[in-house]
């Protein structure tokens, strides 16, 4: 299969025609100018309404989408408890999700229980990572989130936006009922403070990135007490906030 920067990627698992395309492409590489089959990712609008309002406009794949929208809702603050979701309806042919969620008061925040990793832990969990991120590897144009505990990857979820991997990561911690406690977040990208506030919404205090941190989720994760590792590489760990969870 080609990959969008030459050469072939052989795909371990064949991507879903609901998410991808072929398309005729020119290139101009190595071997000179020529046609070739690439694979490009479906992106579609979907509108979230919940309780008759429309709360966000998901620039997304069609796939996960009720985990998509349980973790939008999460982290816009609208559903705390997966008890009180009510209702959630798809409309494909509309591209319009619409949820039901019952009014309940904002939990009292828990104590949670911490986790620690040995630098051989992390660079095992970026490799797992890693090793599932085919889509990425096919096309370019997708992200991935994943949640860990210490020894395997739980959850995996992948997206043309970073915000909704993690917004999928976080609606199926929600809907299969996953304790944060003790739990670990890797993404496939920087980390920018717009990913920090869904992390604190979703109470997992560990996160793992192959990318850079900005000065402000940096801030963000200090204040909320979230360990922070950017830039993990095969030889590489830097951990810019909270450090006593790597040892």
């Amino acid at each position: 299969m080609p990959n969008p920067r030459g050469g072939t990627t052989t795909m371990k698992q064949p991507i879903a025609p609901s998410i991808s395309v072929d398309r005729i492409i020119t290139r101009i590489g190595p071997l000179g100018r020529r046609e070739v089959v690439d694979v490009l990712l479906r992106e579609e609008r979907y509108e979230l309404v919940c309780n008759g309002i429309a709360v966000a406009e998901m620039h997304c794949m069609p796939s996960l989408l009720r985990e998509l929208a349980v973790g939008r809702l999460r982290t816009l603050g609208l559903l705390h408890e997966i008890s009180a979701l009510q209702s959630l309806d798809i409309d494909e042919k509309n591209c319009v999700i619409e949820v039901s969620v019952a009014a309940c008061p904002t939990p009292a925040a828990e104590a949670s229980g911490d986790v620690r990793l040995a630098p051989a832990q992390v660079h095992a969990l970026q490799q797992a990572f890693n090793e599932r991120c085919d889509l990425f590897r096919a096309t370019g144009a997708a992200h991935s989130c994943a949640l860990a505990t210490p020894d395997s990857l739980l959850l995996f979820c992948e997206d043309i936006a970073r915000h909704n991997a993690l917004d999928k990561v976080i609606g199926a911690m929600l809907l299969q009922g996953l304790d944060p406690n003790g739990k670990i977040l890797i993404f496939s990208g920087r980390l920018a403070s717009d990913m920090l506030s869904k992390v604190v919404a979703c109470g997992v205090k560990l996160l793992i990135a192959p990318g850079a941190p900005s000065l402000t989720s940096v801030n963000m994760a200090e204040v909320c007490g979230i360990t922070l590792l950017g830039f993990v590489r095969r030889d590489n760990i830097n951990i810019y906030t909270c450090p006593q969870r790597i040892c």
